[in-house]
């Protein structure tokens, strides 16, 4: 049986009406008993307080998952706008600061958030080194936003879980209701077929709305004031969007497929480390992958935990040694070509340095691999991370020209950490 992911972006805390496609959202999803995953903004959890909907908040938990989906969403700057020209200790530090007080909202709902899902193409890496801290122990992405290429393999990134698949439904569905529904659950059959998790993306205002509720409030990098609630259908519409939902609905759970959600994965993956691993297992993977996540034969090594693994072997060279769970490399160790101070930096600190001497790691990394195993390896895990000109920084809601280059090269510099995560059977 195949795992079949829905999650709901709860997020338009603008138009009311909002608040009455999630409430028959969450009726359909009761009544054919799905799970789910929501990722709510924090100023919808706010919203949704002061106009006494609390309650909808506390169903979303007994439903599924309950996620965050950043505090003020498109409101400018955005997260990726704010954070770009920062350094990378301020953007993290910031991030926290930030963040915190959208998941304070749901917290003040009765929610506590276990995953992150950014606003749109605001990707920013510094949930993976930080989100824990705010209880967000994963990262759920997709097709249309992820810096990384999309995967339906589960991922180790950073300290979080991680998962950033192709979307199987077409995105806006629920707004071409009440047609569309057919096409909808073939697609989502398609991919459960192929052996899935199969991810579908709705969001409850597309229900209510004529086209997405920020469009007008934040669209090109400006914020219009006053706010204005989305383009509303007309309430005699609602009831014919609704019914083609729950046909929607119907033939999805026809499908008979598992649903999953973030809290399932988080009781049944397999901690990140320690991996244990000998000189033959190492070599021979480095030699048929290059540098990359390895398969030790029982779990897997990250790049970073690979070079560190080669350093273990070098130090005590016989049988197999235990590599800990790293972190992305960071700081600097003076150019050696034993491994007597990379040992000391990760003891130290969990990382491997960013800078040996006046070597990038991913340039001193091959060289050192080719003295301790025999295999110079060439660099794979970076293609794992889509380049510039793949990046969705044309989203609507950024200003015309925006990049976030630093984002990105944070993105690859988390890359040495992705490996795939191991999850126990249910």
């Amino acid at each position: 049986m195949s795992d079949l992911f829905l999650r709901f972006d709860v997020e338009d805390w603008l138009t009311p009406a909002a608040d009455w496609a999630l409430e028959h959202i969450l009726d359909e999803l009761e009544r054919v008993g799905a799970r789910a995953n929501f990722a709510i903004v924090g100023l919808k959890a706010r919203a949704l307080a002061e106009r006494g909907r609390t309650d909808l908040l506390q169903r979303m938990a007994r439903l599924g998952t309950i996620g965050f989906h950043s505090y003020s969403h498109s409101l400018h700057p955005t997260l990726a706008e704010e954070l770009e020209p920062m350094s990378r200790e301020a953007a993290e530090s910031r991030f926290v600061e930030r963040e915190a007080v959208g998941v304070g909202e749901l917290q003040n709902g009765g929610v506590s958030p276990v995953f992150f899902t950014q606003p749109g193409a605001n990707w920013v890496p510094e949930v993976l080194e930080r989100g824990p801290e705010l209880g967000l122990r994963a990262f759920i992405s997709e097709s249309w936003n992820t810096y990384l290429h999309p995967t339906r393999t589960l991922y180790w990134y950073g300290r979080v879980l991680y998962w950033s698949p192709p979307v199987d439904v077409p995105k806006g569905l629920l707004f071409r209701l009440p047609t569309g529904a057919e096409e909808a659950v073939g697609e989502a059959a398609q991919a459960l077929s192929a052996g899935g998790p199969a991810m579908v993306v709705t969001h409850p205002t597309e229900l209510v709305t004529r086209y997405f509720w920020d469009q007008d409030n934040f669209g090109g990098g400006m914020t219009r004031h006053p706010l204005v609630a989305g383009p509303a259908l007309p309430a005699t519409d609602w009831d014919g969007k609704l019914r083609g939902f729950r046909r929607y609905v119907d033939g999805l759970h026809a499908l008979q497929a598992r649903y999953v959600t973030v809290d399932d994965w988080l009781s049944r993956v397999r901690p990140a480390g320690p991996v244990a691993v000998d000189r033959a297992t190492l070599s021979e993977a480095l030699a048929a992958r290059g540098l990359d996540a390895l398969f030790t034969g029982d779990d897997w090594l990250s790049a970073a935990e690979a070079v560190l693994a080669a350093a273990l072997l070098a130090e005590s060279p016989g049988g197999a040694v235990s590599v800990p769970r790293l972190l992305a490399p960071s700081g600097t160790i003076a150019d050696t070509d034993s491994a007597d101070a990379l040992l000391e930096k990760v003891r130290r600190d969990g990382r491997l340095p960013e800078r040996v001497g006046e070597w990038h790691i991913a340039a001193w990394a091959p060289r050192f691999l080719g003295r301790t195993t025999g295999v110079t390896p060439p660099l794979r895990f970076p293609e794992r991370v889509r380049p510039a000109a793949e990046q969705h920084w044309d989203w609507p809601i950024f200003r015309p020209g925006f990049t976030a280059e630093r984002l990105l090269e944070e993105a690859r510099r988390q890359a040495w950490t992705l490996k795939p995560a191991m999850l126990a059977a249910n």
